[in-house]
């Protein structure tokens, strides 16, 4: 629902962008309903012959489709101008929503590294030799590992915050016609 200026939240913007992009893989199923089918080897699809039921207009569907792809492509070009537009604080410091998304997925690679470092720092391995037992001792201690793993978890938390709360604020300028 546009707020009243008439624009659309982010969060709206970005359902709607999904929204399309299930009609449009729908519109291009229909024109063209042999792609990507897969069924047995020999069906009566094979031998029989196709036509539009009543009611299903090809090159109504094919206008649809067209109009719809431009919509989308307007709405993606609306969605990324707000997020390099709009900012949010994240660690003290301003960081346009475009950025905001990159730290984010940085961060979760991050958090399955430190995640990785933890289980490593948890057990000493012992490899057990002929006569006698090595112990191979973690490099890093598993309260420092842990650590750093709930600050990354937690840096993740706030990030992720500040990029759902501008979501219901940040405007796009869009109007979905």
């Amino acid at each position: 629902m546009p707020n009243d200026t008439g624009k659309l939240y982010l969060y709206e913007a970005l359902e709607l962008r999904s929204a399309y992009d299930k009609e449009i893989r729908l519109l291009a199923r229909l024109i063209s309903p042999e792609d990507g089918r897969r069924g047995s080897f020999l069906t009566d699809r094979d031998s029989a012959e196709r036509r539009p039921a009543t009611g299903f207009d090809l090159q109504d569907t094919e206008t649809r489709l067209k109009r719809l792809k431009v919509k989308r492509i307007k709405l993606n070009e609306a969605i990324q101008v707000a997020n390099f537009q709009s900012q949010i604080v994240f660690d003290g410091a301003p960081v346009s929503l475009a950025r905001a998304l990159e730290l984010r997925k940085a961060l979760l690679q991050d958090l399955e590294q430190l995640a990785e470092r933890a289980q490593e720092a948890a057990y000493v391995r012992i490899i057990h030799k002929e006569e006698r037992d090595i112990e191979k001792v973690p490099l890093r201690p598993f309260a420092e590992a842990y650590a750093d793993y709930e600050e990354a978890l937690e840096r993740l938390r706030s990030l992720v915050t500040a990029l759902h709360r501008a979501n219901h604020e940040v405007t796009v300028a869009f109007r979905d016609e």
